[in-house]
C-alpha cells in the first residue's frame, strides 16, 4: 500500500511539474525552401523546382521543458519558377508550407538546446500561371502533403526570448495538369525547408 501511495505521488508531482513548465510560444522568421533536385518528369521533359524565400511564423506549446509541439507556416508565398529541361521557364507558382510537429528538445538548463522533430506537413498551391513555351495555356498544381522531420536548435537569451535555426524535410509531390495537354505527371518535389526565427514564449 506504502508503495503504491509513494508511485501515485511521485507520478501527481511529475504532471504537476509538467503543468507549472507548460508555456506558449510565438516565432516570426524567414525561410528557404530548397526543392530536391531531382523534380521528376512533366510532359516527357526533366522538370526543374527552383528555390524560393518568404517570411514564416507560428505558434507553440511547451509540454515540459524537453517537448514541445508547433505549428508553422509562411506568412508570405514562396515563389516558385518550373522549368522543362529543353523549353526553359515554363510556369510560376506560389506555395505556402504548413508543417505540424513534435519535438523533444536536448539540455533544456543551457543556453544552446537542439532538438529533433517530426510531423505532418502541407503544401499550399496558388497563382499557378504558364510562360515561355506553355504561355498562354491554363495550368493546374495540386496541393501537396506529406510527412516531415528535421532537427534545430534554440538559443535563449532570456527565460522570453529565443533564437531559433531549424531545417526540415517535407516529403511531397504534387500533381500537374495543363490545358490541351491534360494531366503531365507529378512533380517531386520534397524540399528542404531552412528557417532563422525569433521567438517569444509565454
Amino acid at each position: 500500500m506504502n508503495k503504491t501511495l509513494v508511485l501515485a505521488g511521485a507520478l501527481a508531482a511529475s504532471l504537476v511539474a509538467g503543468t507549472a513548465n507548460a508555456q506558449f510560444y510565438g516565432i516570426l522568421g524567414y525561410g528557404l525552401t530548397d526543392p530536391d533536385s531531382d523534380n521528376g518528369i512533366l510532359a516527357g521533359a526533366d522538370a526543374k523546382v527552383d528555390d524560393a524565400s518568404a517570411f514564416t511564423g507560428g505558434i507553440g506549446y511547451r509540454f515540459t521543458p524537453s517537448m514541445f509541439a508547433d505549428l508553422s507556416t509562411g506568412i508570405t508565398d514562396f515563389n516558385h519558377t518550373v522549368s522543362l529541361d529543353g523549353l526553359g521557364n515554363v510556369a510560376n507558382l506560389d506555395q505556402r508550407p504548413v508543417t505540424l510537429t513534435f519535438s523533444y528538445q536536448f539540455f533544456t538548463d543551457k543556453m544552446f538546446r537542439p532538438y529533433l522533430t517530426a510531423g505532418y506537413g502541407w503544401n499550399i498551391v496558388s497563382n499557378e500561371k504558364t510562360e515561355g513555351a506553355l504561355a498562354g495555356l491554363d495550368i493546374n498544381v495540386d496541393n501537396g502533403s506529406g510527412f516531415v522531420w528535421g532537427a534545430g536548435a534554440d538559443i535563449f537569451i532570456n527565460e522570453s526570448w529565443f533564437i531559433r535555426g531549424d531545417i526540415k524535410q517535407m516529403d511531397f509531390d504534387a500533381d500537374v495538369s495543363v490545358e490541351t495537354l491534360g494531366n503531365v505527371g507529378a512533380a517531386n518535389v520534397d524540399p528542404l525547408l531552412f528557417n532563422l526565427s525569433v521567438g517569444y514564449q509565454f
